[in-house]
């Protein structure tokens, strides 16, 4: 990493394209993740998301990245309410067939053709 002297206090800071390369790297794992959590939610599961813990010392987020930054923030945001709707239609689903194995499935028809 390359460094030089920034601030008043002469304490020793990356320079600037570092920087931007260090936040570059994690918001590409970050996107990575979040393009295999869409994946899954639109299809079969690919498998569990291998666990990642962002670097404890990145530094402040630079300007030239706060775009991608915030437009990772919304996808997420729209992946979370996407998710959140799934679970609630699969618990519907799940009360359905809880109400109909407490009736008995043996207790008449439960679909009519209507084609025949």
């Amino acid at each position: 990493m390359n460094f030089h002297l920034l601030g008043r206090f002469g304490s020793l800071m990356p320079d600037h394209a570092q920087v931007i390369a260090e936040w570059e790297c994690v918001l590409d794992r970050i996107e990575l993740d979040l393009q295999l959590a869409l994946s899954s939610a639109h299809g079969p599961l690919a498998g569990p998301l291998e666990i990642w813990d962002p670097p404890a010392d990145l530094p402040p987020i630079p300007a030239e990245v706060v775009d991608r930054v915030r437009s990772l923030v919304k996808q997420q945001g729209e992946l979370l309410l996407q998710l959140e709707s799934s679970r609630r239609k699969v618990r519907r689903h799940l009360q359905y067939l809880d109400a109909n194995a407490a009736k008995g499935m043996t207790s008449g028809p439960l679909f009519i053709d209507t084609q025949s």
